[in-house]
Protein backbone atom coordinates (compact mmCIF):
# COMPACT_ATOMS: atom_id res chain seq x y z
CA UNK A 1 0.00 0.00 0.00
CA UNK A 2 2.86 2.36 -0.84
CA UNK A 3 4.07 4.24 -3.89
CA UNK A 4 7.65 4.78 -5.05
CA UNK A 5 8.47 7.93 -7.02
CA UNK A 6 11.47 9.86 -8.27
CA UNK A 7 12.14 13.25 -6.67
CA UNK A 8 12.86 15.93 -9.29
CA UNK A 9 16.39 17.31 -9.24
CA UNK A 10 15.26 20.89 -8.50
CA UNK A 11 13.50 19.71 -5.31
CA UNK A 12 16.56 17.70 -4.29
CA UNK A 13 18.78 20.78 -4.67
CA UNK A 14 16.44 22.98 -2.63
CA UNK A 15 16.20 20.40 0.16
CA UNK A 16 19.97 20.01 0.14
CA UNK A 17 20.25 23.74 0.84
CA UNK A 18 17.72 23.48 3.69
CA UNK A 19 19.49 20.59 5.45
CA UNK A 20 22.86 22.36 5.25
CA UNK A 21 21.58 25.13 7.57
CA UNK A 22 23.64 25.60 10.72
CA UNK A 23 20.77 26.17 13.16
CA UNK A 24 18.56 23.10 12.72
CA UNK A 25 16.21 22.27 15.60
CA UNK A 26 16.62 18.75 17.07
CA UNK A 27 13.60 16.46 16.55
CA UNK A 28 14.75 13.43 18.56
CA UNK A 29 12.12 13.77 21.31
CA UNK A 30 9.31 13.42 18.75
CA UNK A 31 10.79 10.59 16.66
CA UNK A 32 11.27 6.85 17.15
CA UNK A 33 14.78 6.63 15.74
CA UNK A 34 17.80 5.40 17.63
CA UNK A 35 19.61 8.12 15.68
CA UNK A 36 21.55 10.97 17.28
CA UNK A 37 21.12 13.54 14.51
CA UNK A 38 17.45 14.17 13.65
CA UNK A 39 16.25 17.70 12.89
CA UNK A 40 13.06 19.54 11.99
CA UNK A 41 13.19 21.31 8.62
CA UNK A 42 9.92 23.24 8.24
CA UNK A 43 11.62 25.51 5.68
CA UNK A 44 11.59 22.56 3.25
CA UNK A 45 7.81 22.12 3.26
CA UNK A 46 7.21 24.52 0.38
CA UNK A 47 9.53 22.47 -1.86
CA UNK A 48 8.03 19.03 -1.22
CA UNK A 49 4.39 20.08 -0.85
CA UNK A 50 3.42 19.91 -4.58
CA UNK A 51 5.16 16.58 -5.13
CA UNK A 52 3.63 14.91 -2.06
CA UNK A 53 0.10 16.02 -2.86
CA UNK A 54 0.43 14.86 -6.47
CA UNK A 55 1.51 11.46 -5.11
CA UNK A 56 -1.45 11.39 -2.73
CA UNK A 57 -3.71 11.77 -5.78
CA UNK A 58 -1.94 8.79 -7.40
CA UNK A 59 -2.30 6.82 -4.16
CA UNK A 60 -6.02 7.62 -4.21
CA UNK A 61 -6.30 6.14 -7.72
CA UNK A 62 -4.30 3.02 -6.87
CA UNK A 63 -5.78 2.39 -3.41
CA UNK A 64 -9.29 3.93 -3.43
CA UNK A 65 -10.43 1.97 -0.38
CA UNK A 66 -7.82 3.62 1.84
CA UNK A 67 -8.84 7.09 0.70
CA UNK A 68 -12.50 6.21 1.19
CA UNK A 69 -11.64 5.27 4.76
CA UNK A 70 -9.86 8.61 5.25
CA UNK A 71 -12.86 10.53 3.91
CA UNK A 72 -15.05 8.55 6.27
CA UNK A 73 -13.20 10.12 9.19
CA UNK A 74 -14.78 13.44 8.23
CA UNK A 75 -17.96 12.17 6.54
CA UNK A 76 -17.00 13.89 3.30
CA UNK A 77 -16.32 12.83 -0.27
CA UNK A 78 -13.11 14.86 -0.27
CA UNK A 79 -10.90 16.04 2.57
CA UNK A 80 -8.43 18.84 3.10
CA UNK A 81 -4.94 17.69 4.00
CA UNK A 82 -1.82 19.56 5.07
CA UNK A 83 1.87 18.78 5.32
CA UNK A 84 2.21 18.80 9.09
CA UNK A 85 5.85 17.98 9.71
CA UNK A 86 9.14 17.56 7.88
CA UNK A 87 12.45 16.37 9.26
CA UNK A 88 15.86 15.04 8.24
CA UNK A 89 17.72 12.04 9.68
CA UNK A 90 21.50 11.84 9.52
CA UNK A 91 21.89 8.14 10.27
CA UNK A 92 25.33 6.73 11.05
CA UNK A 93 26.65 3.21 10.96
CA UNK A 94 24.87 0.95 13.54
CA UNK A 95 22.00 3.43 14.14
CA UNK A 96 18.46 2.34 13.28
CA UNK A 97 14.74 3.10 13.39
CA UNK A 98 12.75 0.44 15.28
CA UNK A 99 9.31 -0.68 14.11
CA UNK A 100 6.99 2.31 14.43
CA UNK A 101 4.14 4.27 12.86
CA UNK A 102 3.71 8.00 12.26
CA UNK A 103 1.07 10.56 13.12
CA UNK A 104 -1.37 11.74 10.49
CA UNK A 105 -2.76 9.97 7.44
CA UNK A 106 0.17 9.74 5.04
CA UNK A 107 3.91 9.65 5.56
CA UNK A 108 6.84 9.67 3.21
CA UNK A 109 10.56 9.05 3.17
CA UNK A 110 12.97 10.52 0.64
CA UNK A 111 16.29 8.70 0.29
CA UNK A 112 18.61 11.66 -0.21
CA UNK A 113 22.02 10.06 0.34
CA UNK A 114 22.68 6.36 0.91
CA UNK A 115 26.40 5.63 1.44
CA UNK A 116 26.49 1.86 0.95
CA UNK A 117 25.82 -0.83 -1.64
CA UNK A 118 23.54 -3.73 -0.82
CA UNK A 119 26.01 -6.30 -2.17
CA UNK A 120 28.57 -5.09 0.40
CA UNK A 121 26.07 -5.38 3.24
CA UNK A 122 25.10 -8.89 2.10
CA UNK A 123 28.75 -9.92 1.73
CA UNK A 124 29.26 -9.42 5.48
CA UNK A 125 27.11 -12.51 6.04
CA UNK A 126 28.52 -15.20 3.70
CA UNK A 127 26.76 -18.07 5.51
CA UNK A 128 23.28 -16.61 5.09
CA UNK A 129 20.90 -16.59 2.17
CA UNK A 130 21.01 -13.08 0.64
CA UNK A 131 17.26 -12.58 1.18
CA UNK A 132 17.74 -13.21 4.91
CA UNK A 133 20.19 -10.32 5.33
CA UNK A 134 18.29 -7.24 6.52
CA UNK A 135 21.23 -4.82 6.95
CA UNK A 136 20.49 -1.47 5.34
CA UNK A 137 16.92 -2.37 4.39
CA UNK A 138 13.77 -0.29 4.84
CA UNK A 139 10.89 -2.59 5.82
CA UNK A 140 7.11 -2.39 5.92
CA UNK A 141 5.20 -4.74 8.24
CA UNK A 142 1.62 -5.92 7.90
CA UNK A 143 -0.46 -8.94 8.79
CA UNK A 144 -1.60 -11.52 6.27
CA UNK A 145 -5.05 -13.13 6.13
CA UNK A 146 -3.94 -15.62 8.81
CA UNK A 147 -2.90 -12.81 11.17
CA UNK A 148 0.82 -13.47 10.76
CA UNK A 149 3.16 -10.52 10.61
CA UNK A 150 4.96 -10.25 7.29
CA UNK A 151 7.63 -7.82 6.21
CA UNK A 152 8.19 -6.33 2.80
CA UNK A 153 11.83 -5.35 2.67
CA UNK A 154 13.11 -2.67 0.32
CA UNK A 155 16.84 -3.15 -0.42
CA UNK A 156 17.63 0.54 -0.09
CA UNK A 157 21.20 1.38 -1.06
CA UNK A 158 22.96 4.03 -3.14
CA UNK A 159 20.87 3.06 -6.19
CA UNK A 160 17.80 4.39 -4.31
CA UNK A 161 19.12 7.94 -3.98
CA UNK A 162 16.52 10.38 -5.27
CA UNK A 163 13.59 8.02 -4.68
CA UNK A 164 10.68 8.58 -2.34
CA UNK A 165 8.08 6.27 -0.79
CA UNK A 166 4.59 7.52 0.15
CA UNK A 167 2.60 5.28 2.50
CA UNK A 168 -0.23 5.33 5.06
CA UNK A 169 1.10 6.85 8.28
CA UNK A 170 -0.15 3.93 10.36
CA UNK A 171 1.68 1.32 8.27
CA UNK A 172 4.35 -0.21 10.54
CA UNK A 173 7.84 0.26 9.19
CA UNK A 174 11.49 0.15 10.29
CA UNK A 175 14.99 0.98 9.10
CA UNK A 176 17.70 -1.59 9.75
CA UNK A 177 21.25 -0.48 10.53
CA UNK A 178 23.99 -0.52 7.93
CA UNK A 179 27.57 -1.66 8.59
CA UNK A 180 29.84 -1.10 5.59
CA UNK A 181 30.23 2.69 5.41
CA UNK A 182 31.44 5.43 7.74
CA UNK A 183 29.51 8.05 5.76
CA UNK A 184 26.08 9.35 6.76
CA UNK A 185 22.77 8.06 5.41
CA UNK A 186 20.50 11.09 4.86
CA UNK A 187 16.75 10.73 4.60
CA UNK A 188 14.00 13.33 4.66
CA UNK A 189 10.58 12.38 5.99
CA UNK A 190 7.25 14.00 6.69
CA UNK A 191 3.66 13.50 7.73
CA UNK A 192 0.44 14.63 6.08
CA UNK A 193 -2.84 14.91 7.96
CA UNK A 194 -5.93 16.96 8.56
CA UNK A 195 -5.26 20.69 9.04
CA UNK A 196 -5.22 21.63 12.71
Amino acid sequence: MYLIAKVPEEITKKLDEVIQAKDLVPANMDLAGNIKSEYLIPEGKEYVYPLIFALIDKHKEKYPQYFKQICGYRNKKEVDLSLQSLWVNFQRKYEFNPVHVHEGLFSFVFWHKIPYKMEDEIARYPNMKPDQVKAGHFAFFKTNEMGRIQSEDLPVDSSWEGKLALFPADLNHAVYPFFTSDDVRITISGNVGFPT
